[in-house]
């Protein structure tokens, strides 16, 4: 696999990017002529560290790191940023804890869902990665990027990208609870 200014699809789950290397913890069963399936299996708490340094153009996650275990994050944001490439960017969507406080707990409006929000949508016999273990805020999520080593830590619209916006992933379908936020190396 070429990773040389390669763009970087971790946790892409059944939401395949053309054009990305699609990477995914689980194996989705190959069906013919429906596109889906990673490219790759990698398990983020393990291999994160086996990814070649200065090599991707770019990294997109969404709503995946949510479920990883919070002691880990910053050494797995860490390795990331060891593979980015100069100016690469890791575009993260993700909950956000002040979203789900104010457009599901404070209001109604949005629906009433805010336990499923900040802890994942799993019942005690679900995977045990599909619970969330962690919700962020742009302070806190901004500074364990900058610790990792990223330059720059700013924000983001699905707008910005046409590829991500016609994903049609959280990013997009739960904005009002998705914290959107880019590191650059």
């Amino acid at each position: 696999m070429n990773w040389e200014n390669a763009k970087l699809h971790l946790g892409c789950g059944s939401k395949y990017l053309a054009g990305w290397i699609n990477a995914d913890g689980v194996a989705v069963p190959v069906v013919e002529g429906v596109a889906g399936h990673p490219d790759i299996v990698l398990d983020i708490h393990k291999e994160c560290s086996l990814l070649p340094s200065n090599a991707l153009a770019w990294i997109y996650t969404s709503h995946v790191i949510e479920h990883l275990y919070t002691d880990l994050l910053p050494g797995i944001l860490t390795d990331l940023c060891r593979a980015l490439r100069p100016g690469g960017r890791l575009t993260i969507a993700t909950t956000d804890l002040d979203g789900i406080y104010l457009h599901r707990y404070k209001s109604p409006d949005n629906g009433d869902a805010w336990a499923a929000a900040m802890f994942g949508e799993c019942r005690s016999t679900d995977h045990p990665m599909a619970a969330h273990r962690d919700c962020f805020t742009y302070v806190k999520l901004g500074k364990l990027l900058a610790d990792a080593g990223f330059s720059a830590v700013r924000p983001w619209e699905p707008g910005q990208y046409p590829e991500i916006l016609a994903l049609r992933d959280y990013s997009v379908t739960a904005r009002l609870v998705s914290l959107l936020i880019e590191g650059v190396k």
